[in-house]
């Protein structure tokens, strides 16, 4: 709250900086000090908008000692609120799964790893066989299994059943 002295009285007091810029714009009290900048009649003021500063991860290239006793090869990237890491065979780092409109990437990182980081994981993955994470992955066709053989049976079945045109079909 600004200070002001009353010109009729010669008061000091702290008031509210609105009130002061009345008083001070009639002519009844000096400023005492800077009342800052207008409010416009608001005793608040919100800050101004500022764009959100992105942070920018560290990279690093170690060895991670798992809970089973066993080290694991990985990046880690490192933001202020989270650590994430990846283990895998390095031709998967930077790679994208895409479909119509948009991609992933399959690192979990959510962006490309650099390419000296990249070269880094590469070499020492090449050269240490016994610290390489389980690589995890999708079999080549990975329409196969128990429950997509049924399926594909049954539609199999409906299929010829409409084309011999003995299927029977009620609405409710």
């Amino acid at each position: 709250m600004p200070r002001i002295k009353s010109n009729l009285t010669g008061e000091v007091s702290n008031v509210r900086g609105d009130i002061a810029r009345e008083l001070i714009k009639m002519g009844v009290a000096t400023a005492l000090e800077s009342l800052g900048p207008d409010t416009e009649g608001s005793p608040s003021r919100l800050p101004k908008y500022q764009p959100a500063v992105v942070p920018e991860p560290q990279w690093q290239v170690l060895i991670r000692n798992n809970s089973d006793d066993t080290k694991v090869l990985v990046i880690r990237m490192t933001l202020p609120n989270m650590v994430a890491d990846y283990f895998g065979p390095p031709a998967d780092v930077n790679r994208k799964i895409a479909w119509p409109g948009g991609f992933r990437w399959a690192n979990g990182f959510g962006r490309a790893v650099p390419d000296e980081i990249l070269s880094d994981y590469n070499r020492q993955y090449k050269r240490n066989e016994g610290i390489r994470g389980v690589a995890f992955g999708l079999p080549q066709d990975v329409n196969t299994g128990p429950s997509n053989e049924t399926m594909a049976a049954n539609k199999e079945a409906c299929d010829r059943e409409l084309a011999s045109g003995n299927a029977h079909y009620s609405p409710k």
